[in-house]
């Protein structure tokens, strides 16, 4: 019996701090704790009446009970982060997205170099971050290149130019390795690129301005409108710091929050006043675990590999705060505040935050949901005589009419179905005075002859000759009517929809049309407006890489 075999072994166990672990028969560890005094919180498993069907589980599969005796209870939280994140029981709350984020490295040579770095620090240089995405740091990287015009070529290829290349043809590299600008020249540049990094822009935009004066004083207008483009490049970066801080810029963000069983831990990265962006992770909450139960086990395995600030901003008020403040601290070997405001600016920012994290979680939530729940939503929501199998959407790229492209994306009770996926060339000589209603009406054309499509039918696989129960447009009442024509020309009876962004195009406000109905938009939060914004955003994809492929070509062609 479980309950013989905690008795017989809390002979051994002390009253002092320390981790314990559950191990089964096969020698598998299930669970791992820590405890301020051990014998007291391993007894406390024999109160059966007290226990979660989970932990329940877990006590009938313990065969042994171990336990590592610790100085006090900061080492405790240490020893039982690392063996989690070792070992990953199959009883704990797990945080298995444990990958180093980003960062951004200047290195120390006579003419520096930027470059994205991941991993343990070993080259000198300058570090900046964590990036929550590496999206954020080549955005980052490149604006500053753009900028300031830095390297980013190895050191064995500078070492070996002759000519400048195509770096410096294209304004991102000022070409050091040709000596096209001095070392006195190249470091004002390192030094502006290092004082954005750490925050002090308003400086550097001072120091621009003046430069941006002083030139057009002297009539030099190319000078000045290249300093004008470098501070519009750094307000395209620069982010709102609408926090002020007393215990300095450096900063991260913890939010936990729930939905049902469904819990986000959202993370934001403040550095020198900037946000270099948030990551959300997501776990299934159990019956015997809380908000504030998964944010501890977060901060404690996330920690143990992850780059932390002086300063940690949180929206729980946790228990055993003190010991994992000082935890904190011994990783990075200073002080550590771990702070869960209740007004002012900090309150209002995880506020803010905490309205993020539950956006992300419904979106994730939808996701999860099976296809036919949604399918069936969307007949509902559209009045339809049966729930889709088979939905097309369509969209279409161009830039200023040429490599003009029509898209068509499957979706199905599967999901997505890219062996139903299309794309429609549109040729140069069609799209002369064209706009992207006549492009639509050329593609539905296309796509639903059927007297075309029988011709070509070895073309076309079973799949796509077959009709889709229900159509989506990217559009709005232009392109709805641009389709309704070409549909009645046809005689197709396919009930059918244009999608439309909101206001300013922000995503989640989008309004639905269609023929003879009023336009209507729904809660941004329903899972059906996910699963419909998602479809659109795929063939939103699909066009524009399609059309990118199509541009490239002709261009290499030209």
């Amino acid at each position: 019996m479980p309950a013989e075999i905690i008795k017989k072994q809390l002979i051994n166990i002390p009253n002092k701090s320390g981790v314990y672990r559950f191990i089964d028969l096969s020698n598998n560890i299930l669970y791992i704790g820590k405890a301020k005094n051990l014998k007291k919180r391993v007894a406390s498993y024999l109160n059966i009446n007290q226990l979660s069907n989970r932990i329940m589980r877990m006590i009938n599969l313990a065969h042994i009970v171990e336990f590592i005796q610790t100085k006090n209870e900061v080492e405790a939280l240490l020893l039982e982060s690392n063996l989690i994140k070792k070992h990953q029981p199959k009883y704990n709350i797990l945080l298995k997205d444990d990958k180093s984020f980003p960062q951004i490295m200047i290195s120390n040579h006579d003419y520096p170099r930027i470059s994205k770095y991941r991993g343990q620090k070993q080259d000198q240089g300058y570090y900046f971050g964590p990036f929550a995405s590496t999206y954020d740091v080549n955005k980052t990287i490149n604006i500053l290149r753009k900028t300031f015009k830095i390297r980013n070529c190895t050191d064995q290829e500078f070492s070996k130019r002759k000519t400048p290349c195509l770096e410096y043809q294209i304004k991102k590299c000022s070409a050091p390795c040709v000596d096209y600008i001095n070392k006195k020249d190249y470091k004002i540049s390192i030094n502006y690129a290092l004082s954005f990094l750490n925050g002090k822009t308003n400086n550097i935009q001072r120091q621009l301005s003046n430069k941006m004066l002083e030139y057009s004083s002297k009539l030099n207008y190319e000078k000045a409108s290249e300093v004008r483009d470098q501070i519009k490049a750094l307000n395209s970066i620069q982010y709102k710091q609408n926090i002020n801080l007393s215990e300095g810029k450096d900063f991260d963000v913890i939010i936990s929050k729930s939905i049902s069983d469904n819990t986000i831990i959202y993370i934001s990265f403040y550095r020198g006043g900037q946000n270099f962006g948030a990551k959300p992770y997501f776990f299934k909450k159990n019956d015997d675990n809380n908000d504030e139960e998964i944010m501890k086990s977060f901060i404690g395995q996330f920690y143990i590999t992850q780059k932390h600030a002086k300063n940690i901003i949180i929206n729980q008020d946790i228990d055993e705060k003190n010991i994992i403040s000082s935890f904190l601290s011994k990783i990075l070997s200073q002080k550590v505040n771990l702070i869960n405001p209740k007004r002012g600016d900090k309150y209002q920012l995880i506020k803010d935050y905490e309205n993020i994290a539950i956006q992300s979680l419904e979106r994730k939530i939808s996701h999860n949901l099976n296809n036919k729940q949604l399918l069936i939503e969307v007949k509902k929501l559209f009045n339809l005589k049966k729930i889709p199998q088979k939905i097309e959407v369509y969209d279409n790229s161009h830039t200023f009419n040429s490599n003009a492209i029509g898209a068509l994306i499957t979706a199905g009770v599967d999901g997505f179905v890219k062996s139903g996926y299309r794309k429609f060339n549109i040729g140069k000589l069609n799209l002369k005075n064209k706009d992207d209603t006549a492009m639509l009406k050329e593609v539905l054309l296309r796509r639903f002859d059927r007297e075309k499509l029988d011709k070509k039918s070895k073309k076309y696989n079973d799949k796509f000759n077959n009709y889709p129960d229900f159509i989506i447009i990217d559009g709005g009442k232009s392109q709805l009517n641009a389709a309704n024509e070409i549909f009645n020309k046809l005689n197709i009876k396919i009930p059918f929809i244009a999608m439309s962004k909101g206001e300013k195009r922000n995503a989640g406000q989008e309004w639905f049309h269609q023929i003879n109905h009023e336009s209507f938009t729904i809660e941004k939060t329903q899972p059906v407006m996910y699963y419909l914004q998602r479809l659109r955003d795929e063939a939103h994809r699909f066009a524009i890489m399609t059309h990118r492929k199509k541009r490239d070509k002709a261009m290499i062609n030209f």
